[in-house]
């Protein structure tokens, strides 16, 4: 059969970063696996899919969803918008419900009627930030709405208004302690999940934007009335003053405003950072746990459990610390969202760099599925062997999402028709050949001397499109109206 997705560079968008090559060719190395790890179904109604691994017959929901991060970059020749469509085909009409897994041959449930974090409506939108097309979102949002509904109504603990995964493998973090029962798989049944909990609230802040974006302005001010009972929810209970982090907590404990926390520091609390829970000195404990190095801020960035807990293992261990791309880029995305602009870059660096010191290592040679915290390795998992290669699938967050928006400093808003280039780097930087808001860009900064006013952007688009660009050495924003055609700006 004739691939029907070939991998072509040209067609791809082009990074520039002088001075790294290394993280260049990972670029193109994760484009080449993503292309390769495309499976094929022959049957009606589906649409071919994106995988982390190809040739198992199951398609993830929460992989689909993060691997949409990745092909929102790939000009529109590879989309794993696919599998979403699938799953919104393949999920209960009657009540909402969408299994944490499809099995491919027959469309049933893999898992029974476990779930999966809730981030299909995380993803539609910020697709929509770099694409500009809000045409699915009429379709969409039925499907939308029934998830975040079938959650409200089944994963909900009526006694303290918060939420539950059945177990540690419906959360995603499969081996992880957050359930209070080790680090082995505990069933969920007793235990309120923050990530879940702050899930819930980035879907109903995403499906009010989508709302608001289709004119429903009630139902739009319904889901952020939703978004703050969430948030208020989970900043009264699941928030600890003494340790400045937030746990999981047993429900049975759960008495007016007292609980009795899971006191181990995970991955799961980075979504309080991107779901707009955290604030003020909440916020800034968080980052300040994040951005330690004796806590998750290791050789390669971020561990998924810290380094202070009985059960971190410095090989990763699977999720007993090590390091994954769903909740790194869960981390920079909140640090992003919060103005942790310089830690997000620093951190993508840093994790990026480890990918590529493990993709040179001619013993590991590849992109992998997690990776060691303390060392320059693959992790490894809870039974001892290697995590997956070639896992693009998701995996290639780091090589194009991260080397695009942070590393580089590109943040792309269609619905304000702006890019924001937050200008860091020295050497010659930028991206050409980008599509952005149907509009083919390129926006490449050639040389940049802020203390001797000598930086220099240039820019090429087939339409007009707003420019802001943002540098440290700057008191405010420079915000530029860019025409069509060639520019050149002096900043």
């Amino acid at each position: 059969m004739k691939k029907r997705y070939n991998y072509n560079k040209e067609s791809l968008p082009r990074p520039i970063l002088d001075g790294r090559d290394d993280f260049i060719n990972l670029y193109y190395q994760a484009w080449e696996l993503a292309f390769k790890n495309v499976e094929y179904i022959e049957k009606d109604g589906w649409k071919d899919i994106l995988t982390c691994m190809p040739g198992v017959g199951i398609m993830w929901q929460w992989d689909s969803c993060i691997m949409t991060f990745i092909t929102n970059y790939s000009n529109g020749t590879l989309s794993a918008l696919n599998n979403l469509d699938n799953l919104y085909m393949l999920r209960r009409k009657n009540d909402g419900f969408m299994a944490m897994a499809y099995n491919l041959d027959d469309g049933e449930p893999t898992y029974g009627e476990r779930i999966n974090p809730p981030l299909m409506a995380w993803a539609e939108w910020e697709h929509y930030l770099i694409s500009g097309d809000s045409s699915r979102f009429e379709r969409v949002l039925p499907a939308l709405e029934g998830i975040y509904n079938f959650i409200e109504k089944n994963r909900k603990r009526e006694s303290c208004d918060l939420y539950y995964f059945e177990d540690t493998g419906s959360s995603g973090m499969d081996n992880s302690p957050v359930s209070g029962y080790g680090a082995k798989h505990g069933d969920g049944s007793d235990t309120c999940f923050v990530d879940l909990a702050c899930q819930q609230a980035l879907s109903a802040l995403c499906i009010s934007y989508i709302c608001s974006q289709l004119g429903l302005n009630e139902k739009a001010e319904h889901y952020e009335n939703e978004h703050v009972r969430i948030c208020d929810n989970v900043n009264k209970l699941h928030y600890s003053e003494k340790a400045g982090w937030y746990f999981n907590f047993f429900t049975r404990t759960w008495k007016g405003d007292r609980v009795k926390f899971i006191n181990s520091k995970t991955a799961a609390t980075f979504w309080t950072l991107v779901s707009g829970v955290a604030y003020g000195e909440r916020l800034r404990s968080v980052v300040a746990h994040m951005m330690n190095e004796n806590e998750f801020y290791t050789k390669i960035p971020f561990a998924t459990l810290s380094k202070d807990d009985p059960n971190y293992d410095t090989a990763g261990g699977y999720w007993l610390g090590g390091v994954w791309a769903p909740t790194n880029l869960c981390a920079i995305k909140g640090l992003c969202k919060n103005g942790y602009h310089e830690y997000a870059r620093e951190a993508a660096i840093k994790y990026l760099d480890g990918m590529c010191k493990v993709a040179n290592d001619v013993a590991y040679g590849s992109i992998w599925e997690c990776y060691a915290p303390d060392a320059y390795r693959p992790a490894t998992t809870e039974y001892n062997t290697l995590s997956r290669d070639e896992f693009v699938g998701w995996s290639g967050i780091a090589p194009i999402t991260m080397l695009i928006e942070n590393i580089i400093g590109l943040e792309f808003d269609a619905h304000k028709n702006q890019v924001t280039f937050h200008l860091n780097n020295r050497e010659k930087c930028g991206i050409e050949n980008m599509i952005f808001n149907s509009n083919l860009v390129s926006i490449v900064c050639t040389e940049y001397h802020p203390f001797k006013g000598q930086t220099t952007v240039k820019v090429e688009a087939q339409k007009p499109f707003k420019l802001k660009v943002v540098t440290k050495y700057l008191w405010y924003p420079v915000e530029i109206d860019v025409p069509k055609g060639q520019s050149v700006f002096k900043i």
